[in-house]
């Protein structure tokens, strides 16, 4: 952390029910547009499958404060794909909180 400021990573794994694989793709691309857009302590937002599965989704975030990151949590676009999620996904996400090294 430099200076006070220190932005914070979060990499979530999300998996798929069989057959909901594109619905699962559509509303993380829909929430990472969404995100991007309105959150202004967000820095990134990426939605990514996973090239040798396509039912694993992979979500990249950065947020520049813990604020911002609860901010995020209690967001309604977020709590409105969290709903999606408990019928699109066949295990609760994994996250992983993330510390760059310099």
């Amino acid at each position: 952390m430099e200076g006070g400021f220190h932005i914070i990573t979060i990499l979530a794994i999300l998996k798929a029910q069989p057959g909901k694989e594109t619905e699962l793709a559509q509303v993380c691309a829909q929430l990472s547009k969404v995100v991007r857009t309105n959150e202004e302590g967000n820095s990134m937002y990426l939605a990514h499958v996973t090239t040798s599965d396509p039912s694993e989704i992979v979500l990249i975030e950065k947020y520049t404060s813990e604020q911002a990151m609860a901010d995020h949590q209690h967001s309604a676009h977020f709590k409105e794909a969290g709903a999606k999620f408990k019928v699109l996904l066949a295990t609760p996400p994994a996250i992983k909180v993330l510390n760059e090294l310099d």
